[in-house]
């Protein structure tokens, strides 16, 4: 708002600075006007006069065409020089010496009743062709009289300039030829400009046509135009500092009643972003805008649901967590509790039976194993593989394996697998050994697990020969397989199982 404001300030300042000029300007051309009439209406009447002559001196002889000479020049000052031509056509002069014949040549054929004319520096009044030309010489002091100057309008100087650009008179004796402008505009209308005179120095001029290519040239100071700046450059200043303290205040006045509220309303609301639990609030008060009171209390309103919520979610998440806890505890201690009833009775029961409770209990092993190692007071973690396959190893070999047989393990990897895959990874661990113990060639077998150089967990269980035709369940090692995310190796007599999966 202030920027186009100070803009429309600088616009009519400057409107006004120029219209200003161009009344000036136009004083200054009326003047040299004024001073080009009144020497225009002086050497206008001194030409009437010399055509009025001139015609009475063409009808007297020589003697009398003299005397009329005379009798002229004596009675017109300001001229120095006269010269008539009586019934004969020869020349009758008066004054001084009489010009010669290369200055008359400098005159034109022009044939008007008078002229001005420009020769030799000195202005002359001619009436009549060159041949025989009427000449009327201005005297020079008169003409300088003439070029007096008024000082209440700034003049400083005031020359006479002829056709070709040349100084003819100026308005004091010994004037420093610098002041001249080095140009100005040749048009026949009176016209004020500012322009640089032969010393390089900027001022204002005026010209005005006098007749013939003559023309007055002046030169005023600079006092008005100084003015004139003044008043432009106190309008502006003026101006724009009151808009700049409107400004300021305008400013302040923001800054005070609402850029701090705001700044306020952000700095809680950062707060909140970077920490759910921040009980950071926006300020409110009465001194504050309605609308930004509204929108303060609106936000904490909806910081402090959004913190019950929270709350609230914590709760529920706890309670959960505990249930959960609460849950898998219970499935760990079934599992262990159906684990040592199998024991029991396989220790308890027939000899026939108990191959198969051992088979049983080896499965329901690896479940128990798993949530005890995965299962801990803040909840679920990923269970440790080496541990975990040395205690189903160690679990199933003891209850499956024949006075006979052999039985190694070499477990070389211990990251760590979440539930859903490591329960798959030792129930076919299980179903391995329980091929190999069940097969009567099978005296030795071997367990590893290694992680190779491409990233891959490979396990493996060989034996010394081939397991008994019932094999492993294919169908439940696909599934197993599948949960694992495992590929197997190709089938082969003494490999009954290797697999290898990604991490």
């Amino acid at each position: 708002m202030v920027v186009p404001a100070a803009l429309l300030t600088l616009l009519l300042a400057h409107s006004l600075f120029a219209s200003a000029l161009a009344n000036l300007q136009a004083t200054q051309a009326s003047a040299a006007n004024g001073h080009a009439a009144s020497l225009r209406a002086w050497l206008e009447s001194s030409g009437r006069s010399l055509a009025n002559e001139v015609a009475a001196a063409a009808l007297l002889p020589s003697e009398r065409c003299g005397l009329l000479a005379k009798t002229f020049l004596g009675s017109n000052s300001g001229f120095s020089f006269v010269r008539f031509h009586d019934q004969e056509g020869a020349a009758c002069d008066a004054g001084g010496a009489p010009p010669s014949e290369r200055r008359l040549t400098d005159l034109s054929d022009d044939k008007g009743d008078y002229r001005l004319a420009a020769v030799g520096g000195r202005v002359w009044i001619v009436s009549g062709a060159r041949e025989k030309a009427n000449l009327l010489i201005i005297d020079d002091t008169a003409l300088r009289g003439r070029l007096g100057l008024a000082a209440h309008g700034g003049e400083t100087h005031l020359a006479l300039i002829g056709p070709d650009g040349e100084t003819l008179r100026e308005d004091r004796e010994a004037a420093d030829p610098r002041w001249r402008a080095v140009a100005f505009d040749p048009a026949p209308n009176a016209a004020a400009f500012r322009g640089a005179d032969r010393s390089g120095e900027t001022a204002a001029f005026a010209v005005a046509p006098l007749g013939s290519g003559l023309r007055v040239l002046l030169r005023f100071d600079d006092r008005e135009y100084e003015a004139a700046w003044r008043r432009f450059l106190v309008l502006c200043l003026a101006q724009l500092t009151m808009l700049g303290l409107l400004a300021f205040v305008y400013a302040v006045a923001i800054r005070r009643d609402v850029v701090r509220w705001i700044e306020g309303i952000d700095v809680a609301a950062r707060a909140h972003g970077r920490d759910a639990e921040s009980r950071a609030a926006a300020p409110v008060s009465a001194k504050m805008p309605t609308e930004l009171r509204n929108v303060a209390q609106s936000f904490n309103t909806m910081a402090d649901r959004a913190h019950e919520r929270q709350q609230a979610l914590q709760s529920s998440l706890a309670d959960n967590r505990a249930l959960m806890l609460e849950m898998h505890h219970r499935i760990k201690n079934s599992l262990q509790v159906i684990q040592s009833y199998l024991a029991l009775i396989r220790r308890n029961g027939s000899r026939a039976e108990a191959p198969l409770l051992a088979r049983i209990e080896a499965r329901v092993g690896v479940l128990a194993i798993a949530y005890r190692l995965a299962l801990t007071p803040q909840g679920m973690r990923p269970i440790p593989v080496k541990p975990f396959l040395d205690e189903i190893f160690a679990a199933t070999t003891g209850g499956l394996r024949r006075p006979r047989q052999r039985a190694t393990s070499h477990i070389g990897w211990n990251g760590e697998l979440i539930v859903d895959r490591a329960i798959p990874l030792g129930l076919a661990l299980v179903e391995a050994l329980v091929a190999a113990f069940d097969a009567p060639d099978i005296t030795y077998v071997g367990v590893a697990l290694a992680r190779n150089d491409g990233g891959w967990v490979e396990i493996s269980v060989e034996a010394d020969a081939a397991p008994s035709a019932a094999g492993l369940p294919e169908k439940v090692m696909r599934g197993l397989a599948a949960q694992l995310g495992a590929t197997s190796a190709p089938p082969s007599p003494e490999i009954i199982l290797k697999w290898r999966f990604a991490l």
